[in-house]
């Protein structure tokens, strides 16, 4: 919460379950009810009502949460804001070749431990927050690379959609070309084979104009379909499906 919050919420707010705010003893279906009849909640003269109206968002600043503080607009604190010496120089530097250089720096700085542990351990304590020191300046320098890390990955996502959307692109074309030509072959086998087909059946009612049924006595007529033509047919459907 901001500064000038809200009365009784000074409570230890910092363990890992934290107890509500004493005002929510305020939050009743009366006061809510009572709230909802009000028609300018800015013009509030009851101090219960004024505790259901939400604070306005911060704009600038920083803000409590829990019992630790954050910054409105999220930022990188300055090493400085943290109350830890800087170990590499201001302004522009370069980053691997500092980061290089603190690596190197917690070796000699362990080293130095190792060595007040054996002759004097009482003095231990600074050798430690030197260590500590140099780790915070290395995670700072790398939380420094964050942004641009934001950035190329946002480029390399984007990068890897344009790519799939291609290829499923070039997939539909290629797909599209084997139906086209599926279907033209299609087109021409049915066309050769309603001509053998036409061909079949006019032959075989020449054949079958002298032909009579027993029992009736009318010419009997059948239409056969030479094996090959069926056989086309039957490739044709399968070739569609």
């Amino acid at each position: 919460m901001q500064d000038g919050a809200p009365p009784g919420s000074g409570q230890q707010l910092d363990s890992s379950f934290p107890a509500p705010p004493d005002y929510y003893s305020a939050f009743t279906d009366a006061n809510v009810q009572r709230l909802a009849e009000v028609d300018c909640k800015a013009e509030l003269d009851d101090p219960e009502l004024k505790l259901l109206v939400p604070p306005p968002p911060p704009q600038s600043g920083t803000y409590s949460s829990f019992g630790r503080v954050w910054h409105v607009h999220d930022r990188l604190p300055t090493l400085a804001e943290q109350n830890i010496p800087q170990l590499y120089p201001e302004g522009p530097v370069d980053r691997v070749a500092e980061l290089k250089r603190l690596n190197r720096s917690v070796i000699f700085e362990f080293l130095d431990l190792v060595d007040v542990l054996v002759k004097d351990p009482s003095q231990y304590t600074a050798r430690t927050d030197r260590i500590r020191d140099v780790f915070v300046n290395i995670h700072h320098l790398i939380n420094e690379y964050r942004e641009h890390q934001a950035k190329e990955t946002l480029k390399l996502m984007i990068q890897q959609q344009i790519d799939g959307k291609r290829q499923t692109t070039e997939r539909i074309l290629s797909k599209c070309q084997e139906l086209e030509q599926t279907i033209e072959r299609v087109k021409l086998e049915a066309a050769d084979t309603g001509t053998e087909l036409t061909a079949a059946i006019a032959g075989d009612a020449d054949q079958a104009d002298g032909t009579t049924h027993a029992d009736t006595g009318q010419p009997e007529r059948t239409h056969t379909v030479p094996d090959d033509g069926l056989a086309r047919i039957i490739d044709a459907v399968h070739n569609l499906t």
